[in-house]
């Protein structure tokens, strides 16, 4: 289609299209002058339309006014959302996480203007901090909570966001490779950490746990069994074990997670606190909300380090597969979906899982804590 094919209300502004229109619903006239976000005359024509129709809509002169003055935010919808996950019985930590990363930047937009050049500043500023998947995440939370806005949250009968969701395009920077650490770097790194992250970057490198399951670790999960030592085995519900699965939590199973003797060292300093968490926030009697902080960033810069915390899990890996541990016996100890998960969380398999977990304790006597 050729420029002089466009429909009257349409113009290009460099390489994007605007819409400069006057929209009449019965004796209101409503201006529209805004961008369309599009490069392609045929995107811009339909994004007019769509406009359009969720003007007529709409109808009343009262229902326009109170659409155009007080417009819903991102931010009141993302809180109706997390609500709604709670009420529902749902994990809504991980939706919260990627809703804060956000929020800064679109949380006091209206939901009508939210879209791909309203977050593309923030995704580039993203690169070589977060992942692409981590991004890729939070834009899809960002339109879960649009598309709830629009099928589920109304103002009496008006839904708080009228037109269909923009698609968001998440990134691709490339992989990213495993950057497992050695024995010394992880002593420089203990040497300067904030000291409520000590125990949890301990636990993650003597058990290969994840962020969320040491985060959320509860003290009411710990498991007794005969023959095998205290605090060597902890239930991780399928709720927390999802963060990690494309499974929804109905179809996802718990799983066992081991702690040899330098893990079990970690769980007995923090044994006397008044808590139901194992690893207490330093701010609030709860447990911690992440331990890839500012905290954790400042430690890891300090020491020339150039690690995520998921590095401290390939870490556990590695020294589990130098030590010479089967692989099957390594994907148990780390939480992997397999065949034979059912016999090595039988007891006699729980223990065989600790006795090879004890291979990958430090080779010195003195365990560092």
């Amino acid at each position: 289609m050729q420029n002089d094919q466009k429909p009257k209300g349409i113009k290009q502004r460099g390489n994007i299209w605007w819409v400069d229109k006057t929209v009449r619903v019965g004796e209101q006239r409503i201006q529209l002058r805004e961008s369309t976000g599009c490069r392609a005359l045929t995107d811009a024509i339909a994004y007019l339309e769509r406009r359009e129709e969720e003007i007529r809509r709409l109808g009343t002169t009262r229902q326009l006014d109170r659409w155009e003055i007080n417009e819903r935010t991102f931010e009141e919808a993302s809180a109706e959302y997390i609500v709604d996950l709670e009420n529902r019985g749902k994990d809504a930590s991980r939706a919260l996480q990627d809703i804060r990363l956000v929020i800064g930047v679109i949380g006091h937009l209206p939901l009508s203007h939210i879209h791909q050049r309203a977050l593309q500043s923030w995704i580039n500023s993203q690169q070589g901090i977060r992942s692409s998947g981590t991004v890729g995440r939070a834009l899809r939370t960002v339109a879960t909570v649009l598309h709830f806005a629009a099928e589920v949250l109304r103002d009496g009968n008006i839904p708080w966001l009228a037109m269909a969701p923009p698609k968001l395009r998440s990134p691709d920077w490339g992989s990213r490779q495993p950057c497992p650490i050695s024995w010394e770097e992880q002593d420089r790194l203990i040497e300067v950490m904030p000291k409520h992250l000590i125990g949890p970057v301990l636990f993650a490198t003597e058990t290969g746990a994840r962020q969320a399951e040491i985060t959320t670790l509860r003290w009411c999960q710990h498991r007794r069994y005969p023959g095998i030592p205290d605090h060597s085995i902890w239930w991780i519900p399928p709720e927390v074990r999802k963060a990690s699965s494309k499974k929804a939590a109905s179809q996802q199973d718990g799983r066992y997670l081991v702690c040899n003797r330098a893990a079990r060292i970690v769980i007995e300093r923090q044994r006397g606190q008044s808590s139901e968490w194992v690893f207490l926030s330093p701010k609030r009697d709860s447990g911690l909300y992440r331990v890839n902080n500012h905290g954790w960033r400042a430690a890891v810069k300090a020491v020339g380090l150039e690690i995520r915390f998921h590095d401290l899990r390939h870490t556990f890996g590695e020294r589990a597969a130098d030590a010479g541990i089967p692989l099957d016996i390594r994907r148990s100890l780390l939480g992997h979906e397999h065949r034979d998960i059912t016999l090595h969380y039988s007891s006699p398999g729980l223990a065989r899982l600790l006795e090879e977990a004890e291979r990958v304790v430090r080779p010195e006597a003195n365990i560092k804590y």
